[in-house]
């Protein structure tokens, strides 16, 4: 199974785990999951020897990489930010409190930081060519071995 292939499968097996458990364990369960797997992504691949997660999808991005360590960096905003609300579910779980006004802040507030991030990336590099959210997520996908096929 090609490597996009695998990672789907394998979101999708802990997409319907989290379910499982958050059914049985409380809404929180679904947000320290979903947020801690997604933050062990990112941060496992800023380990010694591997390739930043960011940096590999910069690769696939046609304007090419603006500098390896903005995208390390890049790279550990985003392990920092999920696991936080990862702790963040995890800790108004364990004090009782519910996490609903949480779990709905938190797609805004990624999507802000995602298109910050563009707004940034065109300031600090902008011989690369306008840096929009299509393109990313284009890079994003051939990175995973998604590709457009022709109807």
């Amino acid at each position: 199974m090609p490597s996009g292939r695998r990672l789907a499968a394998g979101l999708l097996i802990l997409a319907a785990a989290s379910f499982a458990a958050s059914a049985l364990f409380g809404p929180a369960l679904l947000g320290v999951v979903g947020n801690g797997a997604a933050a062990l992504r990112f941060g496992l691949t800023l380990l010694p020897g591997r390739e930043p997660l960011i940096s590999r999808y910069s690769r696939f991005d046609g304007a090419g990489v603006p500098v390896p360590r903005y995208t390390r960096h890049l790279t550990e905003a985003w392990a920092l930010l999920l696991g936080s609300f990862a702790l963040a579910h995890a800790g108004l779980a364990l004090t009782g409190h519910g996490t609903l006004v949480l779990a709905l802040a938190e797609p805004p507030v990624c999507f802000a930081f995602f298109l910050g991030e563009h707004a940034l990336r065109n300031r600090r590099f902008p011989e690369h060519g306008p840096a929009t959210p299509l393109r990313t997520l284009r890079a994003i996908c051939l990175a995973h071995g998604v590709r457009r096929h022709a109807a």
